[in-house]
């Protein structure tokens, strides 16, 4: 049975998409078979992963059955995109937007027929607090929190871990915060920024990863092409972190 992972924050700009895309391809060229879920009403990751989705028939109205709007219908079984054997995709469009609670049972029981075909399925939650994020949480058995080390995402942090509490005391006691990974970080480190990631490993010594990961335009020219930093620029993953985050993220995974 899959893993299920929820990807987020309650602030956005923090890098969700791209830590997303990253860690889902570095778990697929290990030969784990991955389904990705774009939350977000934006199709970034969609965008990114199968641009190709979005100009299908149906797709932006929410009626192709690769749009995860599908799966909130509670009409017939999703069908993921096939990007390769071990990608595979359920992309968005604006009509997700018009998702509501009541919706939260039909996407639970549409990805209870599939989610036995993948090792891990990665959710790409929107960053603004409702239905989809709620949804996400409610059947994730692990939400990785995406921040950068200053102050309005810190409070994203600290809102998405009361959301949390939450929805593991009414909703899914299984949900466990798998770490909060500190994305976006620059060198040398400014005063403000080594202030704010002193203060977030103060209040979270325990989830706090180890490793931070630290920009670079590779990330992007890797997005844009549909790569993974490792298969873009190995180099620039082991440099700027990401090859750590993973290999830290794994040992995580598999102590839980």
């Amino acid at each position: 049975m899959g893993i299920i992972i929820s990807i987020a924050n309650q602030k956005g700009g923090v890098g969700k998409t791209s830590v997303c895309v990253n860690l889902g391809k570095t778990m697929s060229i290990q030969g784990k078979r991955c389904l990705f879920l774009d939350f977000d009403p934006q199709n970034n990751l969609g965008d990114t992963l199968a641009p190709e989705l979005a100009s299908m028939e149906g797709f932006a109205n929410g009626e192709h059955p690769s749009n995860v709007f599908y799966m909130f219908s509670g009409i017939v079984e999703a069908q993921p995109y096939v990007v390769n054997e071990f990608i595979h995709v359920m992309g968005s469009s604006k009509k997700l937007a018009s998702v509501t609670q009541d919706n939260m049972f039909d996407f639970a029981d549409s990805l209870d027929k599939i989610k036995d075909n993948y090792d891990y399925i990665f959710i790409d939650c929107p960053p603004s607090v409702g239905a989809l994020q709620h949804t996400a949480l409610a059947v994730s058995e692990r939400v990785l929190i995406v921040t950068q080390a200053e102050g309005q995402s810190i409070k994203g942090v600290d809102k998405l871990m009361n959301t949390q509490s939450q929805i593991k005391k009414r909703l899914n006691p299984e949900l466990e915060v798998i770490g909060i990974v500190i994305n976006l970080s620059v060198r040398p480190s400014p005063k403000n920024q080594a202030e704010k990631e002193a203060e977030l490993r103060k209040d979270y010594p325990s989830l706090v990863f180890s490793n931070n990961l630290y920009k670079t335009v590779r990330v992007s020219e890797a997005l844009e092409t549909g790569l993974a930093l490792t298969e873009y620029s190995p180099k620039h993953a082991e440099d700027f972190g990401f090859n750590a985050f993973a290999d830290e993220f794994q040992t995580r995974l598999e102590a839980k």
